[in-house]
């Protein structure tokens, strides 16, 4: 398997794990502290999520058609027309303390803190996915 082959199945992986925590795991609390998106950009809570991680942004001219907002794992899916747009603001906007892990065309992994998160396209939709890291118990 080629790493481009291998991007969409990681992808995959962290949407179906994001789906429920575990038993014991606690739930990440939302922050009310303000966030300092760069010019264009969005925070979460801009974008109408409750939770996430505060120092994450998009860029503020993204159409969302859907959303998950829970306190583990959010999702954003957008048309696929904004792909270009969104991979190029994930490898070049990510806030201080934010790593790209792996790109392609059409997918990006990142993560910050205790945050993972997914980018990818399908030929018909995008969806940028956060989630949670429980630490060390």
């Amino acid at each position: 398997m080629t790493a481009r082959s291998l991007v969409p199945l990681a992808i995959a992986g962290l949407l179906l794990a994001g789906c429920s925590s575990s038993p014991g795991a606690s739930a990440p609390s939302p922050s009310l502290s303000a966030v300092s998106a760069p010019a264009g950009g969005a925070a979460l809570r801009q974008l109408g999520l409750v939770h996430g991680p505060q120092d994450f942004w998009l860029p503020a001219q993204i159409e969302v058609t859907s959303q998950i907002d829970q306190p583990n794992v959010v999702t954003l899916t957008m048309p696929t027309a904004q792909r270009a747009l969104l991979v190029g603001w994930l490898q070049q906007e990510l806030p201080p303390g934010w790593t790209v892990d792996g790109a392609s065309d059409d997918s990006v992994l990142f993560h910050g803190g205790q945050w993972q998160g997914a980018f990818t396209c399908s030929t018909t939709t995008c969806a940028v996915t956060l989630r949670h890291q429980a630490g060390p118990a």
